[in-house]
């Protein structure tokens, strides 16, 4: 069983990969000092690459910060990763791995040179010492709950012994939240010194970090990977990465454009399309790995009634709304994307052909619950009463800010009087996880894999819907290792919420990362991770 709550996992955007890049302009500073790779004397041009996002960083310590960014990705270095199309596991740090038959011992070998990137070797020790640390302060300790023990076989060999077999688990070894740390410095410096300039086996680590302005990461020379669909395996040819805090979306942009910066993440909606006219710059397409949801509360009258939520679900006219957001986004009507572990093509197809738009059958529905309009305005009642709802709509939430008085005017078809109310997402979250107040909600998830449904659709993670049957599948699924067969599970799950209607699926977004021409030989997977050990600059 789980504890009473939600996953928070959001990963906006996921750089499990490395960077070699040049500079811009008068991005580069001439040097004496000679470099690792350059013989003395040698005059060394410093390579500087500049990166763009709209949030400053909580911290730099990846267990203690409650989402993480590009900064996190370039300091640490998770064990493995997925391949790029999702559908299995290769080693990163470790050299290898190998799993149990029965699936509940994972072993990884560590390469007999892995260090830190203070010269500290990564041991087997250390990665346990990483995992037992991350489990007592981590905000996402519960990750590893599944872990009964860890043992150190020798230096470089540790196994995790699992309770049971846990395929989600690779989610979160895959992960940049899971990368282990260097808890001897953590220890010495303390927890808030740590924060500041934390120490992973990353390609980067931390040189200076200007609050409100920017952090300066330099080149670890310990740094090697043992990605297999990379070429560069070692240290990067960039000698340091500047990562702007910028959260004013046009400055973002203008500096890209003006080519003071090499790369800008989360790239605003509304300048998608000029940027994809721009020849000095090439946009990088990816897919959320999550859904977009308007979640229902079904305790509420008359919401209590599946076949009012069904009418509203087949009211929603997800076509229209993509045109509405500029073919940004991709309709959904299952509760998975396709940049998912355990995303099932054949439910997907199922559920769009018995909840595509139908606003007759949709009429039908509410007519069946005693819903009419018989007073002719246009709104439907029943025993006297108007049928009216509330949907908490996050301001913070561009895609969904801007659907929403669309979806308004699509129930109004339907006869339900709609009523927007704007808060932010973290309000949003409150009201529907702790406080249960509230009708109808939009909310978004991410998470590469399927497993965090069982945070939404479990009966224990505490929302208004629940169903015996659902837990059990979900219980069930998180334990099959095989890719297929547990995409199947997931589609049989999939099936069955939706025959209930707790929630409405909408859309996955289609997210950008704008990159200026000179950057070339980046490599991005289904669900945005980008690999750019193989970069290189164009002058």
């Amino acid at each position: 069983m789980i504890k009473n709550k939600l996953k928070v996992a959001v990963l906006v955007f996921v750089l499990l990969g490395t960077i070699v890049a040049g500079c811009i302009g008068g991005e580069t500073q001439q040097e004496t000092t000679p470099a690792s790779n350059q013989t003395p004397g040698e005059t060394h041009e410093e390579k500087i690459l500049v990166v763009a996002i709209p949030e400053e960083i909580q911290g730099t310590d990846i267990q203690q910060v409650t989402w993480s960014n590009i900064v996190h990705d370039l300091i640490f270095q998770s064990l493995v990763v997925y391949t790029l199309d999702l559908k299995g596991v290769v080693p990163n740090l470790a050299e290898n791995f190998e799993v149990s038959p029965n699936g509940t011992e994972i072993t990884f070998k560590l390469p007999t040179d892995a260090k830190f990137s203070n010269g500290d070797p990564v041991t087997a020790e250390d990665i346990k010492n990483s995992i037992l640390r991350y489990r007592e302060i981590s905000p996402y300790a519960e990750d590893f709950a599944v872990v009964k023990d860890i043992i150190v076989k020798d230096e470089h060999t540790v196994t995790l012994v699992l309770e049971s077999p846990a395929p989600y688990l690779w989610g979160v070894l895959a992960s940049t939240y899971a990368a282990p740390v260097n808890v001897k410095v953590a220890e010495k410096v303390g927890m808030d010194e740590f924060n500041r300039k934390a120490v992973g086996s990353g390609p980067f680590m931390v040189e200076e970090w200007v609050q409100g302005l920017h952090i300066v990461l330099v080149k670890n020379p310990y740094y090697k990977t043992n990605i297999p669909f990379v070429k560069n395996k070692g240290p990067f040819k960039i000698d340091k990465v500047i990562v702007r805090f910028i959260p004013e979306d046009f400055t973002r942009i203008s500096e890209l454009e003006a080519g003071n910066v090499h790369i800008v993440v989360d790239v605003p909606v509304e300048n998608v399309e000029t940027l994809k006219n721009n020849p000095d710059i090439q946009l990088l397409q990816y897919l959320q790995p999550g859904v977009d949801y308007i979640l229902i509360n079904t305790n509420k009258p008359p919401l209590d009634d599946v076949r009012v939520r069904k009418a509203i679900a087949l009211a929603i006219n997800r076509e229209e709304l993509k045109v509405a957001l500029d073919n940004l986004v991709r309709p959904a009507y299952g509760y998975l994307s396709p940049a998912q572990v355990g995303y099932h093509e054949e439910t997907e197809k199922e559920l769009q052909q018995e909840y595509s738009y139908n606003l007759e059958e949709a009429k039908k529905l509410l007519a069946e619950a005693g819903w009419e309009d018989k007073d002719g305005d246009g709104i439907v009642e029943k025993d006297g009463e108007p049928l009216s709802l509330t949907l908490l709509v996050p301001l913070d939430a561009p895609m969904l800010k801007k659907d929403a008085p669309i979806i308004q005017a699509q129930l109004k078809k339907l006869g339900i009087d709609l009523k927007l109310r704007e808060y932010e997402s973290s309000y949003i979250r409150e009201l529907t996880e702790e406080e249960g107040n509230f009708e109808l909600a939009m909310r978004y998830y991410w998470w590469n894999d399927a497993d965090i449904m069982i945070y939404i659709y479990h009966s224990s993670a505490g929302y208004p819907w629940s169903n015996p049957e659902v837990d059990k599948l979900l219980e069930e699924a998180r334990t099959i290792t095989d890719f297929g067969k547990r995409a199947e599970k997931y589609g049989e799950i999939q099936k069955l919420i939706a025959k209930e209607m707790p929630a409405i699926p909408l859309f996955s977004e289609y997210q950008y990362v704008a990159v200026r021409k000179e950057v070339k030989g980046i490599a991005v997977g289904v669900d945005g991770a980008m690999y750019l050990n193989d970069v290189g600059i164009e002058s």
